[in-house]
């Protein structure tokens, strides 16, 4: 007999791809260069540390706003039964900005610094994909080294809002983070520093929502160039969590750039490279049964039966 014909539905969700893809980028290829001058970190650096760079972030700030596209299918859009309370859950859409979702999304008093720095981000990626090209002065000395570089906009050309809400007086970069608005200026440090934010960002998400809602898979990444991962072992390729990914991104930062990051990230960065998932009761008897039990069928989310906050 003929073989029955089936169909299936998904939804075109990118954002493991468009992050993992940014991500290995800024690993092989702007990571050697940034090793290479870890002893200059002053603009200009080299075409190939800041063009992955700024390719990385780009494409890590899509991957967030496909991840929270995503979210507002699942709790909002997609069928269930019996159909769950309060819908539609999330107050913003799908197409809507990923500075505008943000803004909906972080709303407690605790999270208006990460809320700051999101938005931050995303005028960083602006800077790149919608372009500005900016003329820029460079003061070379008789030692071939080079002075401080400065930047301006051509006459007539303007900052979005966005923008000039967030950027410096007198200055191409942010106020928070100190992110250049010269996309030449996106350094490596930078994009590591974007990768950290959005850890955070990330696993908000995930102690708010739940599994499956906000939860970020593995990535099956090779440890290239070798030794940015530390205790790898002997396998050529496995699968690691992006908080794993993130703290090697840290790790791989000299000294100095490690201090630098920590100080614009507030002085305390173990949210920023570490998930703090909430303690689960006490299983008393029967613990492992139950524990396995709870990681192959976890329970539903507590927000799906509540009210908006």
């Amino acid at each position: 007999m003929p073989r029955q014909s089936q169909q299936q539905e998904y939804i075109s969700n990118l954002s493991m791809g468009l992050i993992e893809n940014g991500l290995v980028l800024l690993q092989t290829q702007s990571y050697p260069v940034y090793m290479r001058n870890i002893d200059r970190r002053d603009p200009p650096f080299a075409h190939g540390e800041f063009t992955p760079a700024g390719i990385a972030v780009l494409l890590l700030a899509t991957g967030l706003d496909y991840h929270l596209a995503r979210l507002k299918y699942l709790r909002d859009y997609a069928p269930n039964k019996p159909p769950l309370p309060y819908t539609p859950y999330f107050n913003w859409k799908i197409g809507d900005s990923l500075s505008f979702k943000v803004e909906r999304l972080l709303t407690r008093r605790n999270e208006i610094t990460l809320k700051k720095q999101l938005l931050e981000l995303t005028v960083l990626r602006d800077s790149i994909a919608h372009p500005k090209l900016y003329v820029v002065r460079e003061i070379i000395r008789s030692d071939l080294s080079f002075g401080r570089s400065t930047a301006r906009l051509p006459v007539g050309e303007l900052h979005q809002p966005k923008a000039l809400k967030s950027k410096l007086a007198r200055s191409e970069r942010t106020r928070c983070l100190r992110f250049p608005l010269v996309p030449t200026w996106i350094s490596y440090k930078e994009a590591v520093m974007c990768i950290m934010v959005a850890n955070r960002f990330l696993n908000l998400l995930e102690r708010k929502y739940g599994n499956p809602y906000a939860w970020v898979g593995g990535f099956s990444l090779k440890n290239e160039p070798a030794g940015f991962f530390t205790n790898w072992g002997t396998t050529r390729r496995r699968s690691i969590p992006f908080d794993e990914w993130t703290r090697a991104f840290f790790n791989s930062l000299s000294s100095a750039d490690q201090e630098l990051v920590e100080k614009r990230l507030g002085g305390n960065i173990t949210n920023y490279l570490h998930k703090s998932l909430p303690s689960h009761r006490r299983l008393g008897r029967g613990r492992i049964t139950d524990i396995l039990r709870f990681m192959q069928k976890p329970p539903k989310p507590k927000f799906l039966r509540k009210p908006p906050p």
